[in-house]
C-alpha cells in the first residue's frame, strides 16, 4: 500500500515539475475547482474461502446509487487539463453466493477515491468541447459481510485507474457545463470472516458511471 502511495504522489510530483513550470512562465495556465453528481453502476466480483464451510466464495451483484464528487486541478495550453479528483461512492449492498448457493453473503461497502487524471481536449466548435481523459490514484473500501453463519468486517486499499469520455459547454468565461462517461476499476479488497479464524471474503469492484458536473475556471 505504501509503494502505491508513494507512486501517486511521485506522478503528481511529476506532472508539476513538467507542465507547471512552463505553463506559468507562458501565462498559460488558468486554475479550476469542479462539482460533479451522476449515477455509478457498480460490480462486485465476489471471492476468497470460507474455511468454515470449506468453500470458494462466488457469484457477482450489482447496485445503482449516486456518486459525488469534487476536482481541483488547472488548465494548460488551452486543450491539456490535470486535475486531483475525489468520489465518495457509500451505501453499497450486494448479495452473492454462499455455500451451495443456499446461503449468501449480504455485503454493504463504502468507498473513498483519490484520483489522478489528465485529460485532453481536441478542438473546441463554438461553446462545445469534447474531451477524453484517464487517471490513476487509490481506493479506500470498508466492507461488511454476513451470510448468517460467518461474518466479516474490515477495510482495505487498493491502487485505481478510470476512463473517461464527455462534452463541456461554456455558459461563460468562468462557468463551464459537462456531460461524461467514466468507467472505473476501483481495485480489489480482502477482509477476514470471523477475525480469519474461518477464511478470507474478497471482491473486485468496478463501475460505470454517468456524471453532470459545474467548473469554475478562475
Amino acid at each position: 500500500m505504501k509503494l502505491i502511495l508513494s507512486s501517486f504522489l511521485g506522478l503528481c510530483v511529476v506532472f508539476a515539475i513538467f507542465f507547471a513550470a512552463p505553463a506559468f512562465a507562458a501565462d498559460n495556465v488558468k486554475f479550476y475547482l469542479e462539482a460533479e453528481v451522476g449515477s455509478t453502476f457498480v460490480n462486485l466480483d465476489a471471492g476468497g474461502y470460507n474455511t468454515a464451510g470449506g468453500f470458494t466464495n462466488t457469484g457477482n451483484d450489482w447496485d445503482i446509487m449516486a456518486v459525488p464528487g469534487i476536482h481541483a486541478g488547472g488548465e494548460f495550453f488551452h486543450f491539456v487539463r490535470a486535475d486531483l479528483c475525489f468520489n465518495y461512492r457509500g451505501g453499497l449492498g450486494f448479495e452473492t453466493y454462499s455455500i451451495d448457493h443456499d446461503l449468501f453473503y449480504e455485503t454493504d461497502v463504502d468507498t473513498y477515491s483519490l484520483m489522478f487524471s489528465l485529460y485532453v481536449e481536441p478542438f473546441h466548435y463554438k461553446k462545445w468541447t469534447p474531451y477524453v481523459g484517464a487517471g490513476v490514484g487509490c481506493t479506500w473500501m470498508e466492507v461488511e459481510t454476513d451470510d448468517t453463519v460467518v461474518q466479516g468486517r474490515g477495510s482495505d486499499a487498493s491502487f485505481s485507474w478510470q476512463a473517461e469520455a464527455g462534452i463541456q459547454y461554456a455558459l461563460t468565461r468562468h462557468f463551464t457545463l459537462k456531460l461524461g462517461y467514466r468507467y472505473i476499476d476501483m481495485g480489489r479488497f480482502d477482509i477476514p470472516l470471523e477475525d480469519g479464524a474461518a477464511g478470507n471474503f474478497t471482491g473486485d469492484l468496478t463501475a460505470h458511471e454517468v456524471l453532470f458536473g459545474v467548473r469554475y475556471t478562475f
